[in-house]
């Protein structure tokens, strides 16, 4: 099923449709027929807003036993070139090189707004996965490609597992939280583009 979503994901050509089919593969590793039986909460496509009315949307928030993870899903072709701090990064693709905004440093943001949400009760895990298998090296910690994302979570060192009540409770919260949100996406994309 993942190498199909995959196969799907690159025949699309529109940008927006491409990300969506990677955090449709993303999503499917985490089906427990996949990532197994033990307990886990995901929750995708969290669009959060700020008191200064800035959205943001999460990818995954995926709580598991051995934290909270936040993950950004990049379903891009090309050589990607990028450092941990520096944006943008560069994506070579064909003769014309083009700009990404660096996904470390956009999922950090999402992880303070996140970590706020849940009123800074317990630590957050950033991940940058890449579907296509073409992360940049020495990107550091949390920055993944696609099949090393189910072992780096099942295998993460927390000082402090969940226990089944608080990953419940997470859940609940950001459930709650979706069903009475209403920042479409559409909303969101718009106010990326007015506070550029």
């Amino acid at each position: 099923m993942i190498l199909l979503l995959r196969y799907l994901a690159s025949l699309v050509d529109n940008p927006q449709s491409r990300g969506t089919f990677g955090e449709m593969i993303v999503a499917s590793i985490f089906d427990p027929r996949f990532f197994g039986e033990e307990e886990h909460y995901l929750v995708n496509n969290v669009i959060l807003q700020t008191p200064d009315q800035k959205t943001h949307q999460i990818d995954h928030v995926l709580i598991y036993k051995t934290g909270i993870f936040c993950i950004e899903t990049k379903n891009i072709e090309g050589l990607i070139v990028g450092l941990p701090n520096i944006s943008p990064w560069k994506v070579y693709l064909g003769q014309t090189p083009y700009d990404l905004i660096n996904p470390i440093m956009q999922n950090k943001k999402h992880v303070a707004v996140l970590s706020e949400f849940i009123d800074w009760k317990y630590d957050i895990h950033s991940i940058v996965v890449f579907i296509k298998g073409n992360k940049p090296k020495d990107c550091g910690e949390g920055v993944l490609n696609l099949q090393e994302l189910k072992d780096y979570i099942k295998n993460y060192q927390c000082s402090k597992e969940l226990s089944s009540e608080e990953m419940k409770e997470l859940y609940q919260k950001l459930t709650d939280y979706k069903g009475d949100c209403q920042i479409t996406n559409q909303k969101h994309i718009e106010n990326i583009k007015n506070n550029k």
